[in-house]
Formats: structure tokens, C-alpha cells, sequence
């Protein structure tokens, strides 16, 4: 018969063990981006390059185990609240205190910002929103949409592709919270959305399904089984010290649901769902004056803004199709023949 160890050391033996099993389930992995690699507990900032792409990120990987969220800025170039916002995150944030990895992406259309364009990248006049999932051959703003998907995207459990209003656009503080026919995904994605504290939550449905023809940035996350949400806080490119504030309230918020950060959920106590947005066509070029503004009811037939010629004669008076909030609406008077200068959202009843 063997020799039996004593209860003790079977004991201590157990513990050990169970020490070893612990530390190893909450052991966390270092975290690499682009070549650059973040260690649990540190926080990197650098310049992250591939060719002529250039893109300014912050990593903070945390401390313990936890989930892996995106917050991106400056897919359009001259949406400004987001971007000083997510400097101060970034600049905020202690590695040694959050449960698992967030990335900030300062700015993913570099080129765009310095270029001072509305929307698009001046490399090759398009809009990096429209380009996913790119191609590692294609245009500039296409080799830097197939790098955020491959580098960026394939690496997130949640993502938050933060807008604005751009120069010409005044809006109503809004998340997009899209949907893509997959219950579970689209369920989250929902909770998700709710957890930001935005009161207005547009749900949004029209983007293409297929993981090859994504079109935009959180499209492509969404096609990929990521929750991907769009948030519009501020407009007019202005940089207004409480829009920065709030969209940094947004980040902090999506990191308490996610149990990053402690804190209670900050759900809007009276939330308000747009089953749709409804665009209404300027039929002319030239001047566009609003009548409304945004966050105003309106009912069909509403007068939201005149299209004048370049001599000032009113060549078509906008009016509104539907019962609905104005969600956008163009504040500045240049306006083309099939361009939307005024949004509506539908609420959901």
C-alpha cells in the first residue's frame, strides 16, 4: 500500500492549485496594434504607420481581463467635439484601474483633417464612411479603410465610431444603434446604444449585410458580429466646450456597461426610439434658408426652408412629408438639385 501524504499537505497542496488556476484566469495578455505592443497595466500613445498611412492612437491596456472597445474619431475630418474628447479619455484613463483593452483612434482620416475637408479625404475626394471594408490596393482612402478593418476592427468586442455636424450641418444629438437580422447581435447592439445616456436613438437598418460590401465603419463591425454604434454630438465643425463634454460623458458611459470602469448605467430616464429618418430633397441648385430648426415637431406640410435661385427668387418652398423631429437641417445656404438639406426623424411608436 502507498504512503498516504498528511491531510495538511494535501491541504496546501489543493490551495497551491487553486492559486495557480485563479492567477492564470485573470492573468492578461499584453496587447499588440500595428505592430506595437501594450503590456496589461500601461498606457501607449503613439503614431501608428503602414506606407504613407499615418494614424494617431492611444492603447490602454488594462490591468485585468475585461472586453476590447474601439472609440474612433475623425473618420470625416472636420467633425471636431469627438477628437478632444477622446484626448481627454485618453489622458484621463489609468491602466492599472480598467478591466480590459481600449483603443482610441485620434483621428482615422488624418489626411481629411489637415486637408480641412468636409467629409472627405483631398488624396482622392472620397469619404472614407463609404469605403468598407477597402483594399489594400486601391485608393488612399480605400488602403486606409481595409487597414482600420483589418488592424482595428479584427480585434474589438465592441467599437464607437464617433461624428458631428460638419460645417453646414446643425443636429440634434443622436446615436445611430443599427441593425443587421441577427437577434442577438442586434439586441446588444440596442443595449448598447441605450447605455450611451443619448436620449434620441435612431434604429438603422439600411446598411448592406454582406461582410465584403460593409460600406461604412461601424457597418463593418456590425457585419462582422461587433456591436458598432454612430454617435452625431455637436455641428457646424465648431468645438464648443459642451459637446466635448458630453461626448466624453458618452465614452465613460459605454465603459461603465461594459464594466470597465465602475459606475452606475446612465440609460436616458425618457428615451426616444426614430424607427426611421426621412430625407427631403432640395429639386434646385442654389440658396437654401431653413424655417425650422432641430428638435422642432413637425406634421406634413410644415414649411422647413425655402431653395431660392442666385438671384433670390424662391424656386421651391421644402415642406415636410411626415409627422417627425428635425434631426438635421443645413444651416449654411449653399445647396445642389437631389441634396437633403433637411432630416426628419420618425419615432417609433
Amino acid at each position: 500500500m502507498r504512503n498516504v501524504p498528511p491531510l495538511r499537505i494535501l491541504k496546501k497542496y489543493m490551495f497551491i492549485l487553486l492559486c495557480a488556476f485563479y492567477s492564470q484566469a485573470e492573468a492578461k495578455d499584453s496587447f499588440e496594434l500595428m505592430g506595437e505592443t501594450t503590456e496589461p497595466g500601461e498606457k501607449r500613445a503613439y503614431i501608428a504607420s503602414h506606407n504613407d498611412i499615418k494614424l494617431p492612437v492611444t492603447v490602454v491596456n488594462g490591468a485585468k481581463s475585461g472586453p476590447t472597445l474601439l472609440l474612433a474619431a475623425g473618420t470625416h475630418g472636420d467633425e471636431f467635439p469627438s477628437m478632444f474628447a477622446l484626448q481627454r479619455l485618453a489622458k484621463a484613463l489609468d491602466a492599472s484601474t480598467i478591466n480590459g483593452t481600449v483603443i482610441v483612434l485620434h483621428l482615422a482620416n488624418l489626411d481629411g483633417f489637415h486637408g480641412r475637408r468636409l467629409a472627405l479625404n483631398p488624396k482622392d475626394e472620397k469619404n472614407l464612411n463609404r469605403e468598407f471594408p477597402g483594399s489594400p490596393t486601391g485608393t488612399a482612402t480605400e488602403q486606409i479603410a481595409d487597414l482600420l478593418t483589418r488592424e482595428f476592427i479584427s480585434k474589438i468586442d465592441f467599437f464607437v465610431d464617433m461624428h458631428s455636424g460638419s460645417s453646414n450641418q446643425k443636429l440634434l444629438n443622436h446615436v445611430y444603434s443599427p441593425f443587421v437580422g441577427d437577434k442577438k447581435l442586434d439586441a446588444l447592439t440596442f443595449d448598447f446604444a441605450k447605455a450611451t445616456g443619448m436620449q434620441h436613438i435612431v434604429m438603422y437598418g439600411d446598411r448592406p449585410r454582406d461582410p465584403a460590401n460593409s460600406v461604412s465603419f461601424p457597418n463593418t463591425a456590425m457585419t462582422r458580429g461587433i456591436p458598432g454604434l454612430t454617435t452625431e454630438i455637436g455641428h457646424l465643425a465648431q468645438r464648443d466646450e459642451k459637446s466635448i463634454e458630453f461626448a466624453f460623458d458618452v465614452t465613460k458611459n459605454t465603459m461603465i456597461f461594459l464594466s470597465m470602469l465602475p459606475g452606475e448605467r446612465a440609460v436616458h430616464p425618457k428615451p426616444v426610439i426614430y424607427k426611421d429618418v426621412k430625407y427631403i430633397k432640395s429639386e434646385h441648385d442654389g440658396f437654401f434658408t431653413p424655417l425650422k430648426t432641430i428638435g422642432d415637431k413637425v406634421k406634413p406640410g410644415t414649411r422647413l426652408g425655402t431653395v431660392t435661385d442666385y438671384f433670390g427668387n424662391i424656386q421651391q418652398t421644402i415642406t415636410a412629408p411626415t409627422h417627425g423631429t428635425i434631426l438635421m437641417i443645413n444651416e449654411t445656404p449653399p445647396v445642389k438639385n437631389g441634396e437633403s438639406p433637411v432630416a426628419i426623424g420618425i419615432v417609433q411608436k
